[in-house]
């Protein structure tokens, strides 16, 4: 028997489709299988026990350096040859750049002399060797099997083989998954494309989608740039263009300040509208089905009575908060005197009969057939946001109440706030009001309005189409400013609160801080223990400081000024009616009769001066105009319900500046939520007031902080338990 010869380390074969391929064969080393491993598209053979690669020149490249830095390896004279044959040929990466005001392609040599056609005509600069984008260069280069292109070099040389000019960059229509988007390929100039990367809407891979919004900023960046438009995206553009052009004027109307009253209208109302406010009218009366969503206290019940009138809209169906249910009445009757008005209470057989009818939304779907019966001409949702939960059954009901509206019937969705933490909150309401057909549906409402600039994108799209918001810093510049100022607090219970505090970052740190990756009942459960841990902090922080806040509402109240309080929890509103019996309230347990007394005594010029408001009750639908000053002894977790509370006072009627103050616990939650709050704001302003901000969820944020252990700001307290709280009156408080 004779013994097979040993077979060398490194040996040329054929693959079964016949191409050349190294083999490299050896005892395992792990610096060794390292090395092969940066050989290009190697592979290993487990039944072999060897590595294999195309016999390229790439291959080569780094074969040689295994064999250089192993020369124990055993080669055949084939791999021999095949070696030497490389350094005879040129292997290297061909990109581009701009250099002197053009284009060039630039060679980065990996091995072998450069070809002199290529040399003849090269520029070197910066250790680097330029050629032109030439077709003399082009041909040479298209000659280099080892030459590997770059994407913007390969297009640069496509462009030059059939004898054109490479431009800097290109804008091309391009159709995927996320469907319709312009495009700009950079061929030579980088800064073009860096200019384009700060395009809003513009994403990592240079894309931008389909959008009017972006329309004059891409011709703006056009006119700055030399950018070549191909054919399908130069109508595309122009499309764009005079899609913007229509739209604008329904943007300008959207925050029009002047309208001319309807004279019929006008005639039978109980009162005279302010220009801005028929302007209102008129625009929702045009779009059919639209938010009317100016700024709190700007009187959004009163235009869309007016609009009821001028549509002759009836019979007409109003769902509101439950206690908004009598103001609602009260402002019908006043603006409406000729028209019936009935006010649906509980759940009876048969909803009572009127020209407009008013209900709370805990009731709607007890009375939604009933209703739908009577084919409205008019749905108003006031405080629309509430619909915000597509899931939620009194959301449904509504939905299903919207569809009974006639057609050509009026679908106006009333809130100063629509977005209370994230975009996707307007989804459902665009379906009760019949317009998310507009956007797609929600999946694509979604996909389109994400990353950068989106809330921006979304306000003006929103505006282009059924959403009308004036502020009142536009429309009524002699309103008075508003202020918030923090005004700092000592604990009473400090090693209480210590102990707690201690024991819930422990108990955060030892749960999964993103809970989106678990089960959903799973999460669902960690984020109501989640918030019943936070709300034990803050019920600490306000039985600590309530001395002090007392203290400070009694300073205050010392002044003769009137004033309106804000709280959370019920122990401290009746901490606060006990300390002051004589104060007026608007609470949970208060009948919607009760509550509409302490409002008008409120307002009474010689009425009480102190009005206690339980928040979630009282930040809505009241006017409490005789104050300019309103007190937060606790936060919320969303930071609309704390603007709608302001406005409360800051509102038409308002003579005086407004003052919001927000007595915090220092070195506590309250400063987290605080300041967190004022950044989640942002989010809100971005899609309601067009503004550029950011947000987090307010409570995974807080979450996020007090597991990660960042430091508070340290408030200095500066209203005690008693009698401090007169200086921070007069500026020892913190803006916020």
């Amino acid at each position: 028997m004779e013994m097979a010869p040993e077979r060398p380390n490194v040996e040329l074969r054929r693959d079964r489709e016949g191409e050349p391929i190294v083999v490299l064969a050896f005892p395992y080393e792990r610096a060794l299988v390292e090395l092969v491993r940066t050989i290009p598209h190697r592979r290993f053979d487990w039944d072999r026990r060897e590595w294999s690669a195309p016999a390229d020149d790439w291959a080569a490249i780094k074969v040689a350096e295994v064999l250089d830095r192993y020369p124990e390896l055993t080669v055949e004279d084939e791999v021999v040859d095949w070696l030497s044959g490389v350094e005879q040929r040129w292997i290297g990466h061909v990109r581009t750049m701009r250099h002197d005001g053009r284009g060039w392609w630039v060679l980065d040599t990996r091995a072998g002399p450069v070809p002199e056609a290529l040399r003849a005509s090269a520029l070197e600069h910066e250790d680097r060797l330029l050629v032109p984008l030439t077709e003399a260069v082009a041909r040479v280069l298209r000659a280099q099997p080892s030459a590997r292109l770059d994407i913007a070099a390969e297009r640069c040389l496509s462009i030059v083989e059939l004898g054109d000019v490479p431009p800097p960059a290109r804008l091309t229509l391009v159709r995927g998954v996320e469907g319709e988007q312009l495009r700009l390929e950079v061929l030579w100039d980088p800064d073009v494309g860096s200019a384009f990367a700060r395009l809003p809407g513009a994403d990592r891979g240079r894309s931008v989608a389909l959008d009017p919004w972006l329309a004059e900023a891409l011709d703006e960046f056009l006119a700055r740039h030399d950018v070549e438009v191909t054919g399908a995206a130069v109508q595309a553009l122009d499309e764009l263009l005079a899609e913007r052009a229509r739209a604008a004027e329904a943007v300008r109307n959207s925050r029009a300040d002047h309208g001319d009253p309807i004279a019929a209208t006008a005639a039978v109302l109980g009162g005279e509208l302010a220009p801005f406010q028929w302007a209102g009218v008129r625009y929702v009366l045009d779009a059919r089905r639209a938010f009317l969503a100016d700024e709190q206290g700007l009187g959004k019940t009163v235009e869309a009575l007016a609009a009821l009138e001028a549509d002759a809209a009836y019979p007409a169906i109003v769902v509101c908060p439950a206690s908004m249910k009598l103001g609602w009445q009260r402002e019908a009757a006043r603006w409406l005197p000729h028209r019936t008005v009935v006010v649906v209470e509980g759940r009876p057989p048969v909803p009572p009969t009127g020209e407009i009818t008013i209900l709370n939304y805990e009731i709607v779907a007890a009375h939604r057939a009933a209703l739908s019966l009577r084919r409205p001409r008019a749905l108003i949702v006031d405080e629309s946001h509430y619909c915000k939960n597509p899931r939620a059954k009194r959301t449904q009901a509504v939905r299903r109440l919207a569809g009974a509206v006639a057609p050509d019937g009026l679908r106006l969705a009333l809130t100063g706030t629509p977005v209370l933490n994230h975009a996707d909150e307007l989804i459902a309401q665009l379906r009760v009001i019949g317009r998310l057909e507009d956007f797609g549906s929600g999946a694509r409402f979604s996909r389109q309005f994400r990353g950068h600039l989106s809330e921006e994108r979304l306000h003006w799209h929103l505006r282009r189409r059924c959403f009308v918001r004036r502020l009142k810093a536009d429309v009524l510049p002699q309103l008075p400013a508003k202020r918030q100022v923090v005004v700092p607090v000592a604990l009473t219970n400090e090693q209480e609160y210590r102990l707690a505090e201690h024991d819930v970052i422990a108990w955060l740190r030892a749960q999964p801080l993103d809970l989106s990756e678990l089960n959903a009942r799973i999460a669902a459960t960690l984020r109501a223990e989640r918030l019943a841990q936070l709300g034990t902090l803050q019920r600490l922080a306000a039985r600590g400081k309530l001395a002090s806040a007392l203290a400070w509402i009694e300073d205050f109240l010392a002044s003769g000024e009137p004033l309106v309080v804000f709280a959370r929890h019920v122990e401290v509103q009746q901490a606060v009616l006990a300390r002051f019996p004589a104060a007026l309230h608007l609470l949970g347990a208060d009948s919607l009769r009760d509550r509409e007394g302490s409002i008008a005594a409120f307002q009474d010029p010689d009425g009480p001066s102190l009005i206690v408001g339980a928040t979630r009750v009282a930040a809505q639908g009241i006017t409490l105009t005789r104050a300019s000053n309103v007190a937060f002894l606790e936060l919320e977790w969303t930071p609309a319900m704390h603007d709608q509370a302001e406005d409360r006072c800051h509102r038409i009627g308002q003579r005086d500046a407004v003052t919001a103050w927000y007595l915090l616990a220092a070195d506590t939650i309250d400063e987290t939520m605080a300041r967190l709050i004022q950044s989640k704001r942002q989010v809100v302003a971005a899609v309601t007031d067009g503004r550029v901000l950011h947000s987090d969820g307010l409570v995974e944020a807080v979450v996020r902080e007090l597991r990660d252990g960042r430091p508070f700001q340290h408030l200095r307290a500066v209203a005690g338990a008693a009698g401090g709280s007169r200086s921070s009156r007069h500026g020892r408080g913190t803006g916020v």
